[in-house]
Formats: structure tokens, sequence, C-alpha cells
């Protein structure tokens, strides 16, 4: 049985000096769980500003996640992923069926395309469908 523990995401981002700490030599192992948390925890500050409800996963044996919730409708739901990209190495976020949303230095515009994502009608079209007579 594994276990998943939640925990809700900072408000404040993660401290520079922390994530210096972690491109130091021989900190190899902590850099490559620190990066993704903080990531997470610099689009969950971003997302919280505009409402929703974020809340950070870190299963054992799994990456960590961000869940996302809009508190006005609570199916508009989501998981993202901080994590490099396979070809060049770059960070980017990404939702859980694996499509990359912006590059983790854009968080601002990456809380932007998941709102939009999670707001976006089932068939797929940019504006809400008025309902047929």
């Amino acid at each position: 049985m594994s276990a998943t523990y939640r925990r809700p995401a900072l408000r404040e981002a993660v401290s520079a000096d922390s994530g210096r700490a972690a491109r130091r030599p021989g900190n190899a192992g902590a850099g490559a769980v620190a990066d993704p948390l903080a990531r997470l925890d610099v689009l969950a500050a971003h997302l919280r500003t505009r409402g929703w409800t974020t809340y950070i996963n870190t299963p054992a044996g799994r990456l960590a996640s961000l869940f996302v919730q809009d508190p006005h409708h609570r199916a508009e739901c989501g998981d993202i992923l901080a994590a490099p990209d396979g070809t060049t190495g770059d960070w980017w976020y990404w939702f859980s069926w694996a499509e990359r949303i912006t590059p983790v230095h854009s968080p601002a515009k990456a809380a932007d395309a998941i709102i939009a994502a999670c707001q976006r009608p089932a068939d797929g079209s940019l504006a809400p469908q008025a309902p047929q007579a």
C-alpha cells in the first residue's frame, strides 16, 4: 500500500537561497527533489491569487503534483507536474495527460493557461456554448 502525502502549497515562493543550495556540488539528490516542489509552490501561489484551491501531492515513488481546483466549479480541476523536457532538459509545467503548459520561468502565464484549460468546455471549443433551444 502506498501512501500519498498532501500538503497545502506554501504562500510564498521558496527563497533563492534554497535553490542555490540545491545546485551546489554534492547536493544532486536534494536538487532533484526540491526543484519540482519549489516550482510547483511558485505556480500554486499564482493560482491562489486568482482564487483557485491548490495543494501538493507527494506520493511515495512517484512525481510530486499540484492539484488545482476552481472554487466556484469544483469539477473543474486537474493535476500539474513540473518536470524537464526529455529532449532539451528545459523545465516545464505539464498537465497530467503529458501536455506541456509553459516553461517554469513563466508561472503567471502557466496559471492563466491552466485556468483557461480547466474552464474550457468538454468539446474543446474556446468559448462556452449557448444552450440549444
